[in-house]
């Protein structure tokens, strides 16, 4: 019988921290997959942020298994490819924030996650890549899709040709991702992050999550036709009126309490 793989899911008051501990080195097949997929769908549903790192010692993630793939029937492998995908996609498609906290090496499928992350905090000693076309492969589960929109075809198709590993100093540079932490820090300026987005006003914070991730799609009118939507969606929220008086009145806003006055209204 093979061995669960190792998946740790903890809550804090709306913030859930999923962890990997897959040892050795937090490579995806068909059952961690499968655990962070179920983990992810039965989330509370009173989670208002996500944050996704690594227990593994200076790994985050270090992608597929490459010798089944080398013998793996073609039908098991392209589903495996449709698994990647569709887990890694959730963490985009949640409607709250996600984080990732990445010390260490995180390449393949582990960077492919994170780039489907809202946020991306890197300790000093990451390393991040995408080394699939120097064995003949392509990032197939949505690597060069999000990698190019985040960052632009210049240095994505830079990274995505050569299958070359980028520090922590050079990813933020060329806007993989914004935030950088001290050493063995990630995780904690993660969660530290993810308690203020969880008490804030979650309403435009989800709104606004929402419509960047589909912000490249349709013409710019239809963009902002969107945004008009939403905004006159969001307006009437007892936490968008909270942070709107908080500024007139220079104070800080209470969002938590806000929402506890609306329900008891």
């Amino acid at each position: 019988m093979e061995p669960e793989p190792g998946l740790k899911v903890e809550f804090d008051d709306g913030v859930a921290h999923l962890v990997l501990d897959y040892a050795p080195v937090n490579q995806f097949d068909e059952h961690f997959l499968t655990a962070i997929t179920e983990a992810v769908e039965t989330l509370p549903s009173d989670v208002r942020a996500l944050v996704v790192s690594s227990s593994v010692d200076r790994i985050f993630a270090a992608g597929g298994d490459i010798p089944w793939m080398a013998s793996a029937p073609l039908e098991e492998q392209l589903r495996f490819v449709d698994l990647c995908q569709s887990t890694y996609s959730l963490f985009e498609q949640v409607r709250y924030p996600t984080i990732a906290a990445v010390e260490g090496a995180c390449l393949g499928g582990g960077m492919e996650l994170t780039l489907a992350c809202d946020i991306r905090i890197l300790g000093p000693d990451a390393k991040l890549g995408l080394p699939e076309a120097t064995i003949g492969l392509i990032p197939g589960a949505g690597g060069i899709t999000r990698l190019v929109r985040a960052i632009g075809r210049g240095a994505a198709h830079d990274l995505l040709i050569t299958g070359r590993r980028v520090t922590t100093t050079e990813a933020i540079a060329i806007g993989i991702a914004s935030r950088t932490a001290e050493r063995g820090e990630a995780v904690a300026d993660a969660l530290t992050l993810a308690r203020t987005l969880a008490d804030g006003p979650t309403e435009a914070i989800e709104a606004t999550k929402r419509l960047a991730v589909i912000a490249s799609q349709g013409t710019i009118p239809e963009g902002l036709a969107r945004e008009r939507e939403a905004w006159e969606s969001l307006r009437p929220s007892a936490k968008t009126q909270e942070g709107l008086e908080a500024f007139a009145e220079k104070r800080k806003p209470d969002f938590r309490a806000a929402a506890r006055r609306a329900e008891q209204s």
